[in-house]
């Protein structure tokens, strides 16, 4: 990846208005469902560049939706665009920024791939889900598809070799809970597994679970991955907790300076965020288990290719039919 957020911060920006439109979608897999949803517009040149805010509750997309109507326009940089939004919360900032990037770019005539000088290639990606006392019935229901699995200590050797069997897990996440017995135990029985985010006090481990340590929760600037000790395998970036997609940028430059591998995480994103994670994927990591799987709403099935289909080498950020 050779494309800097210095790079994006320099791309001109011009903004006329801005819009957003908040709705509650139906989704099976979204706790206490409905998800409320908003989309910001940034309209400018003839252009129109779009945002997802991935908050949880419904006030969160009120206060969004009344920080959108108070948004300066005229002329920036998407640097200057994103300075302005320093002192909103992060999930306004990564949304009105990427709206900005997804302006500037179509306003260029461009995308992310151009600039890096890299081509569209598909997205390796995995289907999770919650913990749950039967995991291997539920990776059964998902097909054949690799899986980001919520770890739970109470498991036997049992569940954890029938969860081997019936599914490929490329993910164990243990949500900084368990043992040092209960990480080096699933370790040995699934040894192909990214081990993620188990509790810190269990460290140290064993020599070859600290070759499939991967990193989730707490990472949101360049300084946490510097602070990462023991160095990980890898660490998963997610641009809506982060901020935006500069942040996203600057924590995986900061990664691969390191040599530790990304992947990119989604949080429930339902629309243009979910394209977007799709072309950061496609750009910093088509290889890694990928946490952006399609997700099914009450209209709308969730397909399982084997892999995500390239992101399409067009102006702007992100597709327009997701």
């Amino acid at each position: 990846m050779r494309l800097t957020p210095e790079a994006l911060r320099a791309l001109p920006l011009r903004v006329d208005a801005a819009g957003c439109l908040t709705s509650r979608v139906a989704v099976p897999s979204y706790p206490d469902e409905p998800r409320p949803s908003s989309v910001v517009t940034l309209t400018g040149g003839g252009q129109r560049g779009r945002g997802e805010h991935i908050g949880w509750t419904d006030a969160a997309h009120i206060a969004f939706g009344h920080a959108v109507g108070g948004m300066s326009t005229g002329t920036f940089t998407v640097g200057t665009w994103s300075d302005l939004l320093r002192e909103l919360p992060p999930y306004d900032r990564a949304a009105l920024e990427a709206a900005g990037l997804d302006l500037a770019l179509r306003q260029a005539g461009t995308n992310l791939f151009r600039l890096a000088g890299v081509t569209p290639v598909s997205v390796r990606y995995v289907v999770s889900f919650g913990r749950t006392s039967a995991p291997d019935a539920v990776a059964q229901r998902q097909g054949d598809v690799e899986l980001k699995v919520d770890a739970d200590p109470a498991w036997d050797d049992a569940t954890f070799a029938t969860l081997g069997m019936v599914s490929r897990v490329a993910v164990l996440d243990w949500k900084c809970t368990g043992t040092r017995a209960d990480h080096e135990r699933a370790h040995r029985m699934l040894p192909d597994a990214l081990v993620e985010d188990p509790a810190p006090d269990a460290a140290p481990w064993s020599a070859m679970l600290t070759r499939k340590l991967a990193v989730d929760a707490g990472v949101l600037t360049i300084a946490d991955v510097a602070a990462l000790d023991p160095r990980p395998t890898a660490v998963n970036l997610k641009p809506a907790r982060m901020g935006g997609v500069l942040a996203a940028l600057a924590a995986a430059t900061a990664c691969a300076e390191r040599g530790i591998a990304v992947y990119l995480g989604g949080m429930f994103e339902l629309g243009p965020g979910r394209a977007q994670l799709r072309t950061l994927a496609a750009l910093l990591s088509p290889d890694g288990p990928n946490d952006i799987a399609p997700i099914a709403t009450a209209s709308r099935p969730a397909p399982r290719p084997q892999r995500l289909p390239a992101p399409a080498d067009t102006p702007g950020f992100g597709d327009d039919d997701e």
